[in-house]
């Protein structure tokens, strides 16, 4: 009797052991570890949403008028003014620091040349809508520091005209301005 139940013994130790331990499972090995993440982030600003060394500020476009015109009004980058946006703890200061022909159209500050005729019309930057208080060579804006959102810079311009000694054509000037923090 001894010899029938071994066998049976032995099949049912064989089922039990497939069952608990499977061939794929008795062999498996687990390495654990990690993996590290990390990023830098540097102060930074952008001007109407473009970053970089050299950007857009923007345009002071006083539009088209008579060769007899007296003055004109007009705001850097239309009626928003120049938009920057800077990161949390950045408190960024403006310069207007030197157009092409500064001083060629005195009293003004600046001037747009026509340049066939080598004639110019003067123009200068203002603070306020009013125009009283004039941004100089080198006059700078602070901002305030920044927390979320974007600040705006307001700069207006008045071009004065010359009636009956400026001859017509297209006037330009290119104002060199930075932002530094």
């Amino acid at each position: 009797m001894l010899l029938t139940s071994y066998p049976r013994a032995v099949g049912f130790t064989a089922i039990v052991t497939a069952l608990t331990f499977p061939p794929s499972l008795a062999n498996a090995q687990t390495v654990s570890g990690t993996i590290d993440a990390s990023i830098t982030l540097e102060d930074a600003c952008s001007i109407d949403g473009e970053e970089g060394a050299a950007v857009d500020f923007g345009e002071l476009a006083f539009g088209t008028h008579s060769a007899l015109f007296d003055q004109a009004d007009a705001q850097v980058a239309g009626a928003g003014g120049i938009t920057v946006l800077c990161s949390p703890g950045v408190t960024p200061t403006f310069t207007l620091l030197s157009g092409a022909h500064d001083g060629d159209a005195a009293p003004a500050i600046h001037a747009m040349q026509e340049t066939t005729e080598s004639a110019f019309v003067g123009y200068t930057l203002y603070t306020d809508t009013a125009r009283t208080e004039t941004l100089a060579l080198n006059g700078t804006i602070e901002l305030d520091e920044f927390t979320n959102g974007s600040q705006s810079i307001d700069l207006y311009g008045r071009a004065f005209g010359d009636p009956g000694n400026l001859p017509s054509g297209t006037y330009e000037d290119t104002l060199q301005v930075q932002l530094t923090w």
